[in-house]
């Protein structure tokens, strides 16, 4: 079995690369670690997830124009103006992905758990159902689940040597990549995970101490 030390030196290693070289990635490192994504933990083993790879350059290209355009559509708007330094950073890097020989799009498919079922037959006239149905959307059980998935990819991506950077920001663009790719209806994009070899190496940020994140209750 893996030693704690080991595990722990590959958590702590890992970094959001946003830098690549033009090398080819080749499919079976990307299936091996898509593979190993396969099992992460998950809301009544429902695995709704798919992991689309996309290699074409023009693609890929397309998919960082409909984020670019997002980008500066929100930038354009006066409530951007009280952010100046944020929104010109955010259109500078929010695309970094078009220069990435992969780009991993994360679906996810729908998932209702019994609560689930029995809150929404219940209906909103019932103060309670609707209050535990609000609360369960915010921890969605499926975007725990892709969370966990995604975490498995970036440990075993970089487990193989390759760099990798989890992506929620093009969800702004999410009509438009779901169009270019062709995504069915009964799954949704809900993350980009590019990928390549290391072209920079990144020193780690800041942790906070573990007596401002740790509580006990005995």
């Amino acid at each position: 079995m893996l030693q704690f030390e080991e595990l722990a030196e590959l958590m702590r290693t890992r970094r959001s690369i946003r830098k690549y070289k033009p090398d080819e990635v080749p499919d079976e490192l990307l299936l091996k670690a898509i593979d190993l994504a396969t099992w992460a933990p998950n809301g009544g083993n429902r695995q709704p997830w798919q992991f689309w790879v996309v290699k074409s350059r023009d693609v890929i290209g397309q998919i960082a124009d409909a984020v670019d355009s997002r980008s500066r559509l929100m930038a354009s708007w006066p409530e951007a103006q009280a952010y100046p330094a944020d929104v010109e950073r955010w259109n500078r890097v929010s695309s970094f992905f078009r220069s990435a020989p992969v780009c991993i799009a994360v679906m996810v498919g729908g998932y209702e758990s019994l609560a689930d079922k029995l809150m929404m037959a219940r209906g909103e006239s019932d103060p309670d159902a609707r209050d535990m149905l609000e609360w369960r959307r915010f921890g969605a059980s499926r975007i725990q689940s892709i969370g966990a998935a995604v975490q498995n990819l970036l440990l075993a991506l970089h487990q193989q040597g390759l760099g990798a950077c989890w992506m929620a920001g093009p969800q702004q663009a999410k009509g438009e990549i779901e169009a270019l790719l062709g995504v069915p209806p009964e799954f949704e994009f809900v993350a980009l995970v590019p990928v390549g070899w290391p072209a920079e190496e990144r020193s780690p940020g800041p942790r906070k101490p573990m007596d401002q994140v740790v509580k006990f209750v005995r």
